[in-house]
């Protein structure tokens, strides 16, 4: 263990299996925050307080992810910690593997502000190839704790989605770079989404509940109004294919273009922040 690497955690009414993933990253490193935006607090999340190494924080309700992100580098730099492993607590890390994956880290970091994992890949190949991005998902990422506080860390008005892109932007903005590791692999949950098969190719519907189309839609429409040329080819994606997908294969389509609608206007509004029903 080494105190150059510290481990953050989110949770939000955390599993067994989340519990074991927290046990997991305990034993690599000598401090692990476990930030619970649990509204409700769960056995799981009275388990993860035992667990030697982990530094459990109680953000009494849902704060959002980039609130409690950025609460948990703040606890993790307090105690000198140099690089910030972020996880979902969907995710598994391939824990295995982690003493070669942080020596990769140090030897990329000098160049990337952030250096990630890939997700659901196999490869039989532990080569130390990377591929370098503009954005990744926020799990699995070692962030250099001091490309963080250069963009003062995570929008909390954002609450959730497009968080881990607004935080890479603001690296691209400074002249940082982001990498993953491509043959050093999560295993990553992304939501409950509907499988589509359309001339044999695959697809996804993302099947979203309601009010994560609200965020969806109104940080991505935020962020284009903020850069129209660097989010035009996300929003543009949002609008054409995210949509239709979404009234021709999912259900509740009323109550989510509804929120979809709200979540535009919000945008066009600047008003940001947790969602408040009015």
């Amino acid at each position: 263990m080494d105190n150059r690497f510290g481990c953050c955690v989110v949770l939000f009414n955390p599993d067994e299996s989340t519990y074991h993933n927290v046990s997991e990253y305990s034993c690599y490193f000598e401090y692990v925050v476990a930030v619970d935006n649990s509204i409700e607090k769960n056995k799981n999340s009275e388990l993860i307080k035992k667990i030697p190494n982990v530094i459990y924080l109680d953000m009494e309700g849902n704060s959002g992810i980039a609130k409690a992100l950025n609460k948990g580098f703040e606890v993790l730099i307090d105690k000198g910690c140099k690089y910030v492993l972020t996880m979902d607590q969907d995710s598994k890390f391939p824990v295995a593997h982690m003493e070669k994956i942080q020596d990769q880290v140090l030897h990329y970091i000098k160049e990337y502000a952030i250096v990630g994992l890939n997700f659901n890949y196999d490869s039989n190949n532990n080569s130390n190839e990377i591929v370098e991005i503009d954005y990744w998902l926020t799990s699995g990422n070692f962030v250099d704790v001091e490309a963080f506080k250069k963009v003062n860390g995570f929008n909390s008005n954002l609450f959730i989605d497009y968080v881990d892109i607004e935080f890479n932007y603001k690296l691209h903005k400074l002249g940082m770079k982001i990498c993953y590791l491509k043959n050093y692999s999560l295993k990553h949950k992304i939501g409950n989404p509907i499988k589509i098969i359309i001339f044999g190719k695959c697809y996804y519907a993302m099947n979203h509940n309601p009010i994560r189309y609200y965020y969806r839609y109104r940080n991505s429409r935020y962020l284009f109004a903020k850069d129209r040329k660097v989010f035009f080819k996300l929003y543009l994606k949002e609008i054409v294919v995210n949509i239709p997908k979404m009234l021709l294969y999912e259900d509740r389509k009323k109550e989510k273009l509804r929120m979809i609608k709200r979540g535009i206007s919000d945008a066009k509004h600047n008003k940001l922040g947790e969602y408040v029903d009015s």
